[in-house]
């Protein structure tokens, strides 16, 4: 069953929003852009589907006024969808010192990335603190219709939450434009606990031969059980003009859903919660070669964990080509997982990219047997006119050693057509 007839009735209001948006005042600046994506997947359901996607921002800037909205309508062989990811209106008051935002948006902060329906209100006072307070329901970037899927994919941690941040130049002695930043998280109806998050950054110069100490450094303690949820601390410094000295040491869980082709077969294996403790060493030979290397420590939930090493290489070869490369290995209790990465970009014209990436993984555990990973991809990025940009992509993947090994085949293309700005900017 064809899957255009499903499209229609999100189409029709898709329009009418974009005719509806072109009537706005012409002392506004508006832009956005409409996308038609298609995709074939030999291995997950629904195989074949079609989405639009529609965005818009609009900015009046005589009354402090701006709103932005991103949207999409699917369509498979066997159901339609749509979704509504941002939709918020935002006022700015007091000469710009406070800004106001009401409706669904995203949120980066100590939680992660969510999206959020509510009010969030910003205010930088005249001491130079900056305040923060939102309130509203969250929402995983994963709640985003999955066609098939019986999994729920929009699980945040409660129904609602509220929170407060405050954040501020401080004086330290030995640094140099240090920050601190204070914040509270109330998740209720659901899971009820509070959570308190800090941070702080700045630059360390220790004096003499020595040279500066980039800090870094975020926590999430929830106070429930009284445990640190997720922690990031790193530091790095440059040796000389062209090498730099890094350290760092982190809990997190990576999503379970990944965006890249690096991040679902070159880093196949991170998965769940872990803590990864890293030095590393990045030098710049010259104007085109960059490599570094790593050694690293990992406790994870589950998956192969011990000692491992990194190394990556970025090489700027003539008319703007680029290939990358990265390789790693990781053992333990006679555990162990290596991979190898290759990518390759090269402009074919002014207006034509190539894009080619391959990856193998091999992995060894005593609880889960062997499995091999070999995957590739083929992008073609193609500028047709200013306005309009189409994108295609080739991928195949092959998993042996394990029973839910597969064989999968994806194909994808993109169309995208940027909007004439209209206003006294293009934002383009």
């Amino acid at each position: 069953m064809s899957c255009f007839p499903r499209l229609l009735p999100g189409l029709r209001a898709l329009l009418f929003v974009f005719l509806e948006a072109l009537a706005l005042p012409a002392r506004a600046a508006l832009s956005g852009s409409l996308e038609t994506r298609f995709q074939s997947d030999s291995h997950f359901d629904p195989g074949n589907y079609l989405e639009q996607w529609l965005t818009l921002d609009y900015r009046r800037r005589d009354e402090n006024l701006s709103w932005s909205l991103l949207g999409n309508w699917g369509a498979s062989g066997e159901e339609s969808w749509m979704n509504l990811h941002r939709l918020f209106v935002e006022m700015r008051f007091l000469e710009n010192s406070l800004s106001v935002r009401a409706g669904r948006f995203e949120r980066i902060d100590a939680a992660g990335f969510y999206t959020l329906d509510g009010v969030d209100a910003r205010w930088q006072a005249d001491s130079g603190i900056r305040w923060n307070a939102f309130i509203g329901k969250p929402g995983r970037t994963e709640s985003y219709v999955i066609p098939d899927r019986d999994e729920d994919v929009n699980s945040p941690d409660s129904k609602y939450l509220a929170g407060v941040s405050l954040s501020r130049i401080v004086t330290l002695n030995g640094f140099d434009k240090a920050r601190l930043s204070l914040g509270a998280r109330y998740h209720f109806s659901g899971m009820d606990a509070m959570k308190l998050d800090g941070g702080f950054s700045g630059t360390w110069s220790p004096g003499g031969d020595w040279q500066p100490v980039a800090m870094d450094a975020s926590l999430v303690l929830d106070t429930r059980g009284g445990f640190i949820e997720t922690f990031d601390a790193q530091a790095s410094t440059r040796l000389d003009g062209k090498s730099q000295l890094w350290l760092r040491a982190r809990r997190y869980g990576p999503p379970d859903r990944s965006a890249t082709f690096q991040d679902r077969f070159y880093r196949y294996y991170a998965r769940g919660w872990q803590m990864v403790l890293e030095a590393g060493y990045r030098q710049q030979m010259d104007a085109r070669i960059t490599w570094g290397g790593s050694l690293r420590g990992i406790a994870r939930e589950r998956g192969v964990e011990g000692a491992g090493l990194e190394l990556s290489l970025n090489w700027q070869l003539d008319q703007g080509q680029l290939l990358q490369g990265r390789a790693d290995w990781l053992g333990g209790d006679d555990e162990h997982t290596a991979g190898l990465y290759l990518g390759y970009q090269r402009p074919l014209n002014s207006r034509l990219l190539l894009e080619v990436n391959g990856a193998l993984r091999d992995e060894r555990s005593r609880l889960d047997g062997s499995r091999s990973v070999m995957a590739g991809e083929v992008r073609l990025d193609w500028m047709w006119t200013r306005d309009l940009h189409l994108s295609g992509m080739l991928e195949l993947a092959r998993s042996r050693g394990r029973l839910e090994d597969y064989d999968q085949l994806r194909f994808g293309l993109r169309l995208i057509y940027q909007l004439p700005a209209r206003g006294a900017e293009d934002y383009r």
